[in-house]
């Protein structure tokens, strides 16, 4: 039977059909084609973008899309497709229309042809089966992303297109800036794709996004609404002195609170400590202080500040100590496994206590998913012995 890979490369010309797969059921077929099906059988479109040689994408393969419970799911719920970026016109065609750089994405579409939400890269089972049935109460009560059009073609400048060409190496900043000042509609799909392209955001879009944030996410989703804020708050950090100056930097945060939405300052101020504190100042005492006294509940910050830290947690006792205060505040049951793993390795000699509460919530994830857990039992059982 070929590998998942190879069996999902969607031809555009070809009729819908069902495609035997190790994983679940997927299909082949046109725009039109897949959304006349949906529409009849009353389901949303789940579209797997994905490349050959993407270790994220060989993985949701091999171990997320296989699972009984996610392909039961997936055939009961969603009429399912999938596009190999680099060999289909018809997957470079969505990375056009929904501004895909990162692979793999998913794209969950209504019958008529509306965005539902969209999502990237390697996610758990619990993750992944989560985001479906998130999508599935999105399509029962008809909320969609209504910035993007309902069709694949849309009224967006040359320039963007040539984003997605091999030679691609960087837009014209200075035509970047001239398509956005003749814009009028700044909410507008293909305005918020080009703004996508801009490094720094022009002071009126600036002033525009920030009034107007609440009403870019219903119409376009987190998932591209993140790259724009990051913008921002780079932008903001550009201001801050290059050595670690703590009293200017309470006063920035002061200020900055002012600036940001309530609901997205947790997620600003610890941007800002991260950027600045570690990677500007690098100094790693300053931000794991920071975070462990404002932790936000991003427990991916985590995950990879654990990578980046490694090597001086590793020298520093009390460095390692204090960011398993900070991971202690953030990660819940619900963490990644990949972070609840590495946890428990760090915890492992330094605090038996947190060390068994991290090690129990792997097991317990393990068995939700119904994988084997003795090995994990076994080492739970000789903690303090």
């Amino acid at each position: 039977m070929q590998k998942l890979t190879k069996a999902l490369l969607v031809a555009a010309l070809l009729p819908v059909m069902a495609v035997a797969q190790d994983s679940t059921q997927f299909v082949k077929g046109t725009w039109k084609e897949l959304t006349n099906r949906a529409r009849k059988e009353h389901k949303p479109i789940f579209i797997d973008t994905y490349f050959e040689g993407c270790h994220a994408c060989k993985d949701m393969e091999v171990k997320v899309f296989p699972r009984p419970e996610v392909k039961k799911y997936m055939e009961e719920n969603f009429i399912c497709t999938g596009y190999d970026v680099f060999k289909e016109e018809f997957g470079m065609e969505m990375c056009r229309k929904y501004f895909m750089r990162g692979f793999p994405t998913y794209l969950v579409i209504s019958g008529d042809g509306q965005l539902l939400d969209r999502s990237s890269g390697y996610q758990e089972p619990d993750r992944f089966m989560a985001f479906l049935k998130n999508n599935i109460v999105r399509y029962k009560a008809g909320k969609t992303l209504a910035g993007f059009g309902n069709s694949l073609s849309s009224k967006d400048p040359a320039f963007y297109g040539a984003m997605w060409d091999k030679n691609y190496k960087g837009g014209d900043k200075d035509e970047i800036a001239g398509y956005l000042a003749k814009q009028k509609d700044k909410l507008a799909e293909s305005t918020f794709k080009v703004m996508q392209m801009a490094a720094v955001l022009p002071d009126d879009y600036r002033t525009f996004y920030l009034k107007n944030r609440g009403a870019y996410l219903d119409r376009f989703g987190e998932d591209l609404n993140i790259n724009i804020m990051d913008k921002l708050l780079k932008q903001d950090i550009a201001a801050l002195p290059a050595a670690l100056d703590k009293a200017a930097f309470d006063v920035f945060l002061q200020k900055q609170q002012a600036v940001y939405r309530p609901e997205d300052w947790n997620y600003v101020q610890m941007y800002y400590a991260e950027n600045y504190l570690y990677k500007k100042c690098k100094d790693v005492r300053a931000f794991l202080e920071f975070a462990a006294a404002h932790p936000d509940r991003n427990e991916n910050r985590v995950r990879y500040m654990q990578f980046y830290l490694g090597a001086e947690l590793a020298k520093d006792a009390a460095l390692k100590a204090q960011y398993l205060k900070w991971a202690d505040a953030v990660v819940t049951a619900d963490a990644s496994l990949e972070n609840l793993q590495g946890l428990v390795r760090m915890s492992r000699g330094v605090d038996q206590a947190q060390a068994r509460k991290f090690l129990g919530w792997v097991i317990d994830k393990k068995k939700s998913w119904g994988d084997d857990t003795a090995k994990e039992e076994a080492e739970l059982k000789n903690f303090g012995s």
